[in-house]
């Protein structure tokens, strides 16, 4: 993925932390918490939480890079057979790449953190 792209996701998918800490600290006073342990609940939430975004868009871009790279390793086939209608009803299919395997356990891996909240051991939080 070209750096242009990355930055331009990135800049589109920024967070406001200081209010993301403010509101996770309104919602703890509002529960009976204290005010300086609210804030200091909200930071620390915030900072979790963006571990965990940051950890999500690593995995992400890696996932994109394989794809373009089992995207490129199949155009290779491809060409290596010029003889091939490779549009055609009979074309022949072809073998599936590594890096498509390597992209499809990327992506599991971040399905299981988004809809079983199963995250690598060092972003697991029982509070976030």
């Amino acid at each position: 993925m070209g750096a242009k792209r990355k930055a331009a996701r990135r800049e589109r998918a920024a967070v406001d932390w200081a209010a993301f800490a403010d509101d996770v600290a309104e919602r703890m006073r509002g529960l009976g918490m204290p005010e300086a342990e609210a804030r200091a609940e909200g930071v620390k939430q915030a900072e979790r939480t963006k571990l965990r975004l940051e950890w999500m868009r690593e995995r992400f871009d890696a996932f994109l890079a394989m794809q373009d790279k089992a995207g490129d390793a199949y155009l290779r086939q491809m060409d290596e057979h010029p003889e091939v209608d490779w549009e055609g009803p009979d074309a022949p299919e072809l073998p599936e790449p590594p890096e498509e395997a390597i992209a499809q356990a990327i992506y599991a891996e971040v399905m299981a953190a988004v809809h079983d909240d199963q995250w690598p051991r060092h972003l697991h939080f029982h509070e976030v």
